[in-house]
């Protein structure tokens, strides 16, 4: 019996066999950023984005931005200004007020908020922060995902976050201190970012005893990565954390994932240390300085491996004859190909051409069943 597009993924990503290689595609950037110019192919134009990568006849990985748990604040006031494209946020307490200024603009094809301020200011912050985070209580928020799974059905997978898009020490770095202030403030004051990092575990704890009732079969753990930033600490502070949350999501029969989309030489050795199922999003040379070859070699069989397209070629400085000829070489690299998921590293760009995933499928279809012989 032919395997559908959802069996294929899951089965590559347990290290199950299959008949040949899965393919989950991301196109939400480039469907975003054009939906919202109305620059879509007339064919596509009034249809979602299952609808266009269906048609392309590629496997759909949706990545659900929305939280499948919801953060309520007690005990404090939280007052929001939208002001396109920025929103900013007060949160007054009994002990003091944080604030932070965020941009999102969907129309650029962008899905995820950055904090052009961070909530942290100065050393005075602290305890208004540990406020915040220890009186945030998590709700669940299965809605959306219902919704998009219903959608979707046999032609691919959703993957969403435990908590948030980031681990909690992940989130202190990005999105509470910003990564240089976090390794400043670790040499001048540990103890403190320690606390801040043990209280978001415990947040963190919560929320994933909830998202394990959602039924979801992949969750993702963390992302956005970078050898420069993340490699210092990552031992220390990331890798004990990974530990703990892939022992519960495995004993809950799910798969824990990591949208690892940057630099990775240094990591890829700390990555076999994690427990990790799947590294998704992976992009190789000529985008960054590792070959999927070296991705194989250093993440070992146990690790699926998701990715493996640079973005940039599905850009018109790329001929279709160098497409083609990257693709086939991917192949090679990693066969015989089992414990690998085709996919994006990590999206098609606005200025990509959306004609090459079907491009990719037809190159699937003559040399993707496993194992591979090219």
């Amino acid at each position: 019996m032919t395997m559908t597009q959802k069996q294929r993924i899951l089965a590559a990503a347990r290290g199950e066999k299959q008949d040949k290689l899965p393919f989950g595609a991301r196109i939400d950037l480039w469907y975003k950023y054009h939906d919202a110019h109305g620059t879509l192919p007339d064919k596509y134009r009034g249809r979602s984005q299952i609808d266009v990568v269906r048609d392309l006849g590629a496997g759909i990985q949706y990545r659900l931005f929305a939280s499948l748990v919801r953060e309520e604040y007690h005990d404090m006031e939280v007052i929001e200004k939208q002001d396109p494209p920025y929103i900013d946020t007060e949160y007054r307490t009994p002990v003091g007020t944080v604030t932070k200024k965020e941009i999102l603009d969907t129309s650029e094809g962008y899905s995820v908020k950055y904090e052009m301020e961070k909530l942290f200011k100065s050393e005075k912050d602290y305890p208004v922060l540990k406020y915040v985070i220890e009186h945030t209580v998590p709700v669940a928020n299965f809605e959306p995902l219902e919704k998009m799974r219903d959608e979707l059905g046999e032609e691919g997978t959703v993957i969403a976050p435990v908590g948030r898009a980031w681990s909690p020490v992940q989130r202190v770095m990005r999105e509470i201190l910003g990564y240089e202030t976090f390794f400043y403030e670790l040499a001048d004051r540990p103890a403190e970012v320690e606390e801040l990092i043990e209280l978001l575990n415990e947040l963190d704890r919560k929320k994933r005893e909830i998202t394990v009732t959602s039924g979801l079969e992949i969750l993702q753990v963390c992302s956005n990565w970078s050898d420069d930033i993340q490699t210092p600490v990552f031992r220390k502070y990331f890798v004990p954390w990974f530990r703990e949350v892939c022992d519960f999501l495995h004993a809950h029969g799910c798969l824990a994932t990591v949208h690892a989309d940057g630099e990775m030489r240094r990591l890829n050795p700390l990555f076999r240390e994690t427990g990790i199922d799947i590294a998704e999003a992976i992009t190789p040379a000529p985008q960054t300085g590792v070959t999927m070859r070296e991705f194989r070699e250093q993440l070992g069989d146990e690790v699926t491996i998701w990715g493996g397209i640079p973005s940039i070629l599905f850009e018109p400085m790329y001929s279709d004859e160098d497409f083609d000829a990257y693709v086939m070489n991917m192949f090679k690299e990693m066969a015989p190909g089992y414990r690998f998921i085709v996919g994006m590293g990590d999206n098609v760009p606005f200025d990509g051409d959306i004609n090459r995933v079907r491009r990719v499928v037809e190159l699937i279809d003559k040399y993707g069943s496993l194992p591979i012989e090219v």
